[in-house]
């Protein structure tokens, strides 16, 4: 299934580079922003394999949440036949 990345969703992924970036960790930004991508476009394969949030805010969009490395949360939603990713956000503020 084709994966759809929303504009929010890559400036979040931009965010998270910049702030490793900033911690003085050049490389490591680099490799994780390419997990983060990678990991988004293993989304397509087993869409609904991953729950409804429980969030109320998402839960009634019907959107999914899937943790990534611990830390980062995916938000996204099957639509039309596209796996379409809303944003990423940090664990801490989904709660």
């Amino acid at each position: 299934m084709e994966v759809v990345i929303k504009e929010r969703a890559q400036k979040s992924i931009r965010k998270i580079t910049r702030y490793i970036f900033d911690k003085g960790y050049p490389e490591t930004a680099i490799k994780f922003t390419k997990q983060l991508e990678e990991f988004a476009m293993t989304l397509g394969f087993f869409p609904e394999k991953y729950p409804i949030c429980r969030q109320k805010s998402y839960n009634k969009r019907q959107y999914r949440c899937v943790p990534f490395n611990k830390n980062y949360i995916f938000i996204y939603k099957v639509q039309n036949h596209k796996v379409v990713v809303f944003n990423v956000v940090h664990a801490a503020r989904i709660r």
